[in-house]
């Protein structure tokens, strides 16, 4: 059901936005369906902020049927067509084969995400916990709240929450308002959002090479191949995986802009067109900072290696509507950033800074780990032209660099004949072109990042990791464009589609086999023991209970639960003396100074024999333990049996203790 309202909640109101701004229909379907599921994505949290400034609040009494009139409008307007389902029919069967292709790989990539979740009793990691509590701030609140509190007391809302947006409309759309439920309901919108990186990306290369081909490679290699961007259900990176999603129809529009401005047409129906793709770049824009701030960064250094480029061909226009679309875009979600300006850890974020202090500087180190996750060498071998395996980068057999030279020598001689045959010169031009803006826009994420190393300001808010955990996207649109290109050279003129068929099949199939177990075990907070305990909680403590967790130092200077306990506050409505990790931002610095200390002592505490660290406990209200199947610095065996500890509850590995820590 969560599935089935998200591609309604998503795909129908974009459909609506498409019709009223008359956009172009691309003759792929796959490409039209990308671009109106971008709409919707940027639409609902638009909604939500607008709404919010207007002093509207949402109820799920009318949330729901608005969102369901929505819903039907588009729904109407997609299969209403008189007249035109003939030609429907005639473009199926044309694309037949590409469409079978496409299901096969989607079916796929959609078969591996709900493994990946089978087995998890919560989302996993830190992050989850806090997007849960925004969601539930949402749909209780009905507008964009103002502070973190119940869940971090006197914290300023400062957090990216397009994603979350998304989430509450889902929910009001399926009358899901139980914790718990929302916690599956995020599970599975994260992946379906996930699987949807395989249209997306389909459209991305099938724009960028203009080949269908590269599409399907490239969408079989961002949903099977890469370990990103699956992995990052191990860290509950929705927000990121919705950034890089709106990033795509967002470029594919502003470029659809470019071709417009070419065309020789009336001047009435061009300007439609211009304002038509202006205004759906800017509602795309716009989503995309509310939703992610560093991907809409990346994309930003994207457009400007583009502009750049038109603006040596001479085309200033469309620079200047495309800078339009920007400011616009920024216009459209002032009223966030000029509340996000309130925030001390906001601007200390965005600030250019010279000097580099030791937390940063180790903090901006590239994790190599992420750069040679699985399969990376692999792509980035490809989409190199062999000469990372050449190198040994990281290393390499001499089998891998013997492959690797094989594949360059391979490229330059199919460009070498390609490049004297006039009826292939565009199309190696093309392929040439796009990979070059692809490793030119790399590099320039890369100056970026590290810019510090080199003398030059910085900002904290885009660490080198950020950019490394995206590296997926010019690596799988690269790969996927070298490939087509070069099987469509290979084969012989009347194999080539049941051939490079066959290789998106094969590519798909040997991708999901090693697809199955991305969720990285150590990332697990809470089992299915600790969330029956967590169900358990409700219905068996107080309403004022408050309780202690096993806690660790999860990165400088903040603190997170060790196991199910972190998720005690969002799912069960009692207090926990460790609150959700964005304490650390959107508290006052000297707040959280004076918290993490009790923070520090917890961790690394055995017990809670000694009486210092009970009476700070009591000073803070502290009720009940909780210690998760998990486990942590506190363990069962060293509380039992104190006669300030009443064990309550313990199945599974899962032990609640109620306290009485007055001397």
């Amino acid at each position: 059901m969560v599935w089935i309202g998200s591609i309604a909640l998503l795909w129908f109101p974009g459909v609506l936005l498409h019709r009223l701004l008359r956009l172009p229909s691309h003759p792929d379907w796959l490409v039209r369906a990308t671009l109106q599921i971008g709409l919707g994505l940027a639409f609902w949290p638009l909604l939500f902020l607008w709404s919010s400034q207007l002093g509207w609040y949402w109820s799920p009494t009318l949330a729901q049927p608005f969102a369901g009139v929505l819903v039907l409008a588009g729904m109407g307007l997609l299969f209403y067509a008189p007249g035109r389902w003939r030609r429907r029919w005639a473009q199926g069967k044309r694309q037949a084969l590409w469409l079978a292709l496409f299901a096969s790989v989607a079916g796929l990539t959609i078969a591996t995400r709900l493994l990946h979740i089978r087995d998890l009793a919560l989302p996993p990691w830190v992050d989850s916990v806090h997007h849960l509590a925004i969601v539930r701030l949402f749909l209780a609140q009905g507008s964009l709240p103002t502070s973190f509190a119940p869940f971090i007391p006197d914290g300023l809302f400062n957090y990216h929450w397009g994603f979350h947006a998304l989430a509450a409309w889902l929910a009001w759309l399926l009358g899901i308002s139980d914790s718990f439920a929302l916690a599956d309901l995020l599970l599975q919108l994260g992946q379906l959002l996930n699987g949807l990186t395989v249209l997306f990306f389909y459209a991305a290369g099938r724009v960028l090479f203009a080949s269908r081909r590269a599409g399907l490679l490239a969408g079989a290699i961002v949903g099977l191949v890469s370990w990103f961007p699956a992995y990052y259900l191990s860290w509950g990176r929705y927000t990121h995986l919705v950034g890089v999603l709106l990033l795509v129809p967002a470029l594919l529009i502003l470029w659809q802009l470019q071709l417009h401005c070419q065309r020789q047409l009336p001047e009435q129906l061009r300007l439609r067109g211009h304002w038509g793709l202006f205004l759906a770049g800017l509602l795309l824009l716009a989503g995309l900072g509310l939703t992610h701030v560093r991907v809409a960064f990346l994309a930003g250094l994207l457009l400007g290696l583009l502009a750049l480029a038109l603006l040596a061909m001479g085309r200033w226009r469309v620079v200047l509507w495309w800078t339009a679309a920007e400011v616009g875009a920024l216009l459209l979600t002032l009223p966030w950033w000029l509340w996000l300006a309130r925030s001390a850890w906001a601007r200390q974020m965005l600030a250019l800074n010279v000097e580099v202090g030791p937390v940063w500087a180790s903090y901006n180190l590239p994790n190599w780990a992420l750069v040679w996750a699985p399969r990376n060498p692999l792509l980035l071998a490809l989409a190199t032209g062999g000469i990372s395996g050449l190198a040994s980068w990281p290393e390499a057999t001499l089998l891998n660099q013997m492959v690797s030279g094989g594949w360059l020598l391979l490229l330059l001689g199919l460009g070498l004949w390609a490049w004297q045959r006039p009826r292939l010169r565009q199309i190696t031009r093309r392929l040439w072109l796009a990979w070059a803006m692809l490793l030119l826009w790399v590099a320039a994420t890369i100056l970026v990042t590290q810019s510090n190393r080199l003398g030059l300001p910085f900002v904290r808010f885009l660490p080198i990791n950020a950019g490394i955990i995206t590296l997926f996207v010019p690596l799988g649109l690269a790969v996927g464009g070298l490939l087509a290109w070069a099987l469509g050279l290979l084969a012989p003129p009347r194999l080539a589609r049941p051939l490079i068929s066959l290789a998106v099949l094969l590519i798909a199939l040997w991708g999901a086999r090693g697809m199955t177990a991305v969720v990285n075990p150590s990332t697990v907070l809470a089992t299915q023991a600790d969330r029956a305990a967590l169900l358990w909680i409700p219905e068996n403590t107080p309403i004022d209970a408050r309780f202690v967790v096993n806690t660790w130092e999860w990165i400088k200077g903040v603190y997170a639960g060790r196991d199910g306990g972190y998720w005690i506050p969002v799912l069960t409505d009692r207090a926990s003396l460790l609150p959700p990790s964005l304490y650390a931002s959107t508290l006052p610095l000297t707040t959280v100074q004076s918290m993490n200390p009790l923070f520090r002592q917890l961790a690394s505490a055995p017990n809670l024999d000694d009486p210092s660290l009970r009476a700070q406990l009591a000073a803070a209200g502290v009720t009940h333990l909780y210690l998760g199947a998990l486990g942590g610095s506190l363990r069962p065996e060293q509380i039992d049996g104190r006669i300030f500890a009443h064990l309550l509850y313990r199945q599974d590995g899962v032990s609640i203790y109620r306290l009485d820590l007055a001397e």
